[in-house]
Parts: C-alpha cells; structure tokens; sequence
C-alpha cells in the first residue's frame, strides 16, 4: 500500500466519521418529526363530536330533569345530529401535520457538498504531490508494466508544474530530486537539489542526497562539489549517516585510508549492531584495516 492509497483511506474514514457525527443529530430530528405527525393533539372533528357529546348529555339532563318532554329531546337530538354531520363533512378525520423536511434536505446536502468541498479545498491548499514518495512510484510502475513509466512521468511533471508555481517549497524540491534521481536524471535531479539546499541549507541529510546527486552526475567521482556539500552536510550534523558514509568514500578516492577508516568507525557506533548497514561497514573496516597493515610504514 502506498503513502498516498493510505492517506486517502484515512481521510475517507474520518470524513466518514465526521458526516455522521454532523448527520446523526439531523436524521434523529427528522425521525422525530415523523412520530410527531402520529401523536397529534385533539383534532378539529375531535373537539366538535366532544363539543356535541356534551350537548347531548345536557339534553339528557333536562329530559330526567323534566325540563323538557320526550318530543321536544327527540328534535333536540335529531338537530344536533344533522349539525355534527354539516359541521364535519369538509373537517379531516386525522390531523395529517406536514412532517418537516428540512432536517433530511439539509442532511443530503451536507452529505453531497461537505467532502467534495474537503477534496477540493485540499487539492489547492494542500499538497498532494507530496504524498508520493519515489519507492511508491516505482511501485506504481511495477503494477503496471505497460503504462506504469507513462504514469510516473505525469506525476513528475505534475509536481515540477506546482512548484513552478510555488518555488519556495523545499521538501516539494527535494521530492521532485529524489524522484529523478529515481528516474535516472541526475542532471535534473542535481537541480532540483540545488534549489531545496537554497531553501533549507541546514538539513543535513538533504545535503548528503545533494553530494551523492553530483556525484551520480559526474560519473560516481566525489570530488570537487559533492565533497564540499558533504563537508557542509557534517558541519551541520556531524552524525549524518550518509554524510559520513560519502565522505569515507571520497577519503577512499583520494587514497586517505585513515580518514576512511575514522569515517567509516564513526558509521559504525551509529548503526545498531546487528544490522546490514553495519555489517557492511564492519566489512569495509576490515578491509581498509588489511591495506593499512600492507602498506609501507603501516601500523
């Protein structure tokens, strides 16, 4: 999995958390309006047939209080019907309350526009080319064989245009460097490097990839500039790794088996014992150690 698959998984996962911590409380609301339109107080119809009842428990009243004969309640009652049945014929039998919307719209718009919004703002403000390391270009190209070359090459070029555009962003030159360096460029890959040592000239590191850049592109020789960006690189931190592996290197060169050997014993104690690194190291050591005992005068 490469950097860029995981970051794009982890941000749909919180965006996905994020729109359901917004929308739950949405979706609750509108649920609850729903149940609402189904425990509505009294109805229009309700209250007139209540409203009648006790008219016509009143005329019942008045029969067994002898306030009126059974004829006159017989026409009284017969009234009464005729008007419930008048008064409620256009009057709804169930109060149908309108259930609000406006909970689940708002919910779908958010759901529609809030990660779009996310993808793009981040596409202008952020920086997705740097999301691409070369190793997971190179991956890119081993999973597709026929257009994995065509695809490493617009990724490059995308991240060569946005710097154009934003020229002071070294860690986007650096990773533009290392991606030529990946694509057998040196040329490009030793400017690319220059304009990301310009920009941050005190990480150490950046300058041990500049020195080996230079060197790759006069042909493996450490002389001349990759030396002076190596000297400048252990100023900076004299426990480089890759500093110190160039300059035991470039001692070599010129035929300094001490100082290979400082550099290299230097190496040494920084990378854990057991390693490759340090078996390889240990290796050289011993190697330089046996022409060091051959040579005339040696110790």
């Amino acid at each position: 999995m490469t950097v860029m698959t995981l970051f794009w998984l982890l941000a749909a996962a919180l965006t996905a958390v994020t729109m359901a911590v917004l929308l739950t409380p949405l979706l609750r609301r509108a649920r609850n309006g729903a149940g609402d339109t189904l425990i509505q107080s009294p109805t229009a119809r309700t209250q007139m047939v209540r409203w009648y009842q006790d008219q016509l428990r009143e005329l019942d009243a008045d029969l067994r209080n002898g306030a009126i004969d059974a004829a006159s309640h017989a026409r009284a009652r017969a009234e009464l019907g005729r008007r419930l049945l008048d008064d409620t014929a256009d009057t709804p039998s169930t109060s149908r309350a309108r259930p609000d919307r406006r909970p689940v719209l708002l919910a779908a718009l958010l759901l529609a526009a809030l990660p779009t919004s996310a993808v793009l703002l981040y596409q202008h403000l952020g920086k997705p080319a740097s999301l691409w390391m070369p190793g997971d270009m190179m991956t890119a190209a081993r999973s597709d064989h026929t257009g994995g070359d065509a695809q490493i090459e617009s990724m490059v070029n995308s991240l060569a245009q946005r710097l154009r555009d934003t020229p002071d962003d070294a860690p986007g030159w650096a990773l533009l460097a290392r991606s030529y360096s990946t694509m057998e460029r040196p040329a490009d890959a030793v400017a690319a490097y220059a304009k990301a040592v310009a920009l941050a000239p005190d990480v150490a590191s950046l300058r041990a990839d500049y020195a080996d850049a230079l060197a790759t592109a006069q042909g493996g020789a450490l002389a001349g500039a990759p030396t002076e960006q190596v000297r400048l690189a252990l100023k900076t931190d004299p426990d480089e790794p890759k500093a110190l592996a160039l300059a035991a290197s470039a001692a070599v060169e010129r035929g300094d088996v001490d100082d290979a050997i400082a550099q290299w014993e230097h190496l040494h104690r920084l990378l854990p014992p057991e390693s490759a690194g340090a078996k390889r190291i240990a290796a050289n050591l011993a190697a330089a150690r046996a022409d060091q005992q051959k040579a005339p005068g040696g110790k």
